[in-house]
């Protein structure tokens, strides 16, 4: 008797405890959610009220449509002409965006695919390391060898090819590569592939990996080959999954801005060619910050970090429903 209340007593004594600690670290990473929506209020409120400046003198479809950039042209009659447009940056921003997905998608799904799938286990962990290094690497370092080596090696192989093939159906694809130290929307887009490729492998593999192996088996037992079995249960169950890493990598591209501000030109308007130089919503603030002399001036630029922080935010947010919806579907296999 005396040992059972003693055990009694300590199992109370523990959970006395336990109630004492619950309320501190609820109220604590309740804090620290609040913190985080409080952060993201403070940043879109800044946003919104610093464009007012500019809305002041340009409506905001004027400024998504127009491609013109004019800090301030002094006119005969003593006026300034101030004109701010963002077409230019936001079709940049897209097109060197989507030529990294198109490259770099269908190569990390199928390497995240051998890696599950195919690779054995001496050969998946170096490989897996690899990709995790290759995803620490600073963008100016990618910056760098995009200016050099890979330039070189674009133009005489990817670029021609393109050029004489693809540019004799699209238009915008038809135009001479140039030099090596030309720079490009297409070779910005390039190096964006490389960059988000690590991203595109690691993600997929997690969902991957997460197909339950039931499923494999079963499928395998009514006579299917591996290979099937991938193609017919695994990919078809991660879909959701996959395509999350794919908007994923995308957000990260459409983001970055020292690697593309290097090999993207920075070139005012839209370009009749990806091989042409041209500009991103990301590299026209990062090069125009510090000749931001006007309050007019840096209103356009915190526009364009508007405009670059609502794409992001739905990106995400399209990333956070598919992720949801692959839950949903694993949960039911």
């Amino acid at each position: 008797m005396t040992r059972r209340s003693s055990t009694l007593t300590t199992l109370d004594l523990h959970q006395a405890r336990a109630n004492q600690a619950d309320p501190f670290f609820r109220r604590a990473f309740g804090a620290a959610a609040a913190l985080g929506g409080l952060l993201l209020l403070v940043i879109t409120g800044y946003l919104i009220t610093n464009t007012l400046p500019l809305w002041a003198i340009q409506s905001p479809f004027s400024f998504i449509s127009t491609t013109a950039w004019i800090t301030g042209i002094e006119q005969a009659d003593g006026s300034t002409l101030e004109v701010y447009g963002a077409a230019s940056a936001l079709f940049g921003t897209a097109a060197s965006s989507m030529i990294a997905v198109l490259f770099a998608a269908p190569i990390g799904i199928l390497g995240a695919i051998y890696l599950v799938e195919f690779a054995p286990k001496r050969l998946a962990i170096p490989l897996t390391f690899l990709v995790e290094l290759i995803a620490a690497i600073p963008s100016v370092v990618f910056g760098l060898w995009a200016l050099g080596d890979l330039s070189i090696r674009l133009r005489d192989s990817i670029e021609w090819w393109i050029a004489s093939t693809l540019g004799q159906v699209i238009p915008w694809l038809s135009e001479d590569p140039g030099s090596p130290a030309a720079d490009s929307v297409f070779r910005a887009g390039f190096l964006l592939a490389i960059m988000i490729l690590p991203m595109i492998v690691a993600v997929s593999r997690e969902f991957l990996r997460s197909v339950p192996i039931s499923l494999r088996e079963g499928y395998i037992g009514m006579g299917a080959t591996k290979w099937e079995a991938i193609r017919n249960v695994v990919v078809p169950t991660a879909r959701v999954g996959l395509i999350g890493a794919v908007l994923l990598a995308l957000g990260r591209a459409i983001g970055e801005t020292i690697a593309v501000t290097m090999v993207i030109g920075n070139a005012e308007g839209i370009p009749t060619s990806l091989f042409l130089p041209g500009n991103s919503v990301a590299a026209k603030i990062a090069s125009n910050l510090g000749e931001a002399g006007t309050e007019i001036q840096l209103s356009a630029l915190v526009a364009l970090g508007l405009a670059l922080f609502l794409l992001s935010f739905v990106i995400s947010l399209v990333v956070r429903i598919s992720l949801r919806r692959f839950s949903a579907i694993k949960a039911v296999s």
